[in-house]
């Protein structure tokens, strides 16, 4: 960097002569009479005068070192936010998350990590699913939480869990006791065909889930009705709750939505139901300690939550 300059050109014009500045600096004079030759050739224009016996700065000499002293005290303070990001004292981190999982990271998550890291500047991002593989895969965030059913090779994953496409219903809905248990599924599982003429809260198309609403529906031929159309999927549960229909949702945690007491889960009976929770992250990023720390928080947390979640 840019300290021997500042250094021998600033001791030059305090001590004004070669001499005095060599002895100052601890280097020889024939030395330092070299480097500034070569540092004047290079600039092409002279940094110093002799006025008597005295070396004095020219008015180029005077704009070199008053620059050079500014990209100094830069680089002092580089450097200094440097060690702290190192130390982790400072920092930032992007994180994305789709919306139906946002509450679990403001209210379990952050909270611990800011506490921690108090002076990393910490975004949370709410995306849909694919744009958030999207933000990424640019490296506009540092990790994001998203459900996967295929895993991509330029990202790397921390798994979190195993999780179904389920259908949430009210808790007083005829299809409870169409369901039927089994050891092959979580909850109590319905056929596709057991959703004939329902009533359903559906998301727009952009939404993966919307996608695999299609799958299950039109895939089988289902008839059935759109009592309404939501843009996000926490208002869709809500609507859930107030008996308005049911919908195809992630098995996210219950307990972050409003009237989640009034809401079940059901399996489906049906293929490509399964897909992985995970963190994931631009594979060969560099990721601080915070960031680490960050999602083991985020897995931790979650693990407990849903081990003390009420579904």
């Amino acid at each position: 960097m840019l300290n021997r300059e500042y250094e021998y050109v600033d001791a030059i014009a305090k001590e004004g002569t070669l001499s005095g500045a060599a002895l100052k600096l601890g280097v020889s004079q024939p030395a330092l009479t070299r480097f500034l030759q070569k540092e004047e050739d290079e600039l092409g224009t002279a940094l110093f005068q002799r006025i008597g016996k005295r070396m004095v700065l020219t008015y180029a000499g005077e704009c070199y070192l008053e620059h050079i002293e500014q990209i100094f005290a830069i680089q002092t303070r580089m450097l200094a936010k440097l060690r702290d990001i190192t130390r982790s004292d400072a920092g930032r981190l992007r994180v994305g998350i789709t919306g139906i999982r946002r509450p679990f990271a403001i209210f379990s998550v952050i909270p611990q990590f800011k506490k921690q890291y108090p002076s990393v500047d910490l975004t949370l991002s709410e995306c849909a699913s694919d744009d958030l593989e999207q933000l990424l895969e640019e490296l506009s965030l540092d990790c994001i939480a998203v459900n996967v059913s295929k895993r991509r090779e330029e990202f790397e994953y921390i798994h979190i869990a195993q999780e179904e496409y389920v259908l949430a219903v009210h808790k007083d809905s005829p299809l409870i006791g169409r369901a039927v248990k089994s050891k092959k599924h979580k909850y109590p599982a319905l056929r596709p065909v057991d959703l004939t003429d329902e009533s359903f809260i559906m998301l727009s198309r952009h939404h993966r889930i919307r996608r695999f609403a299609d799958h299950i529906l039109d895939g089988n031929r289902i008839p059935y009705h759109v009592s309404m159309t939501s843009r996000n999927l926490d208002s869709a549960l809500e609507a859930v709750a107030n008996d308005l229909g049911c919908t195809f949702t992630p098995e996210v945690l219950l307990s972050y939505i409003r009237g989640s007491q009034n809401i079940r889960y059901l399996s489906l009976d049906a293929e490509d139901t399964g897909y992985e929770f995970c963190l994931a992250y631009r594979k060969g990023a560099y990721l601080p300690p915070s960031t680490r720390d960050f999602m083991e928080m985020f897995k931790k947390a979650f693990l407990e939550q849903s081990a003390a979640d009420v579904w």
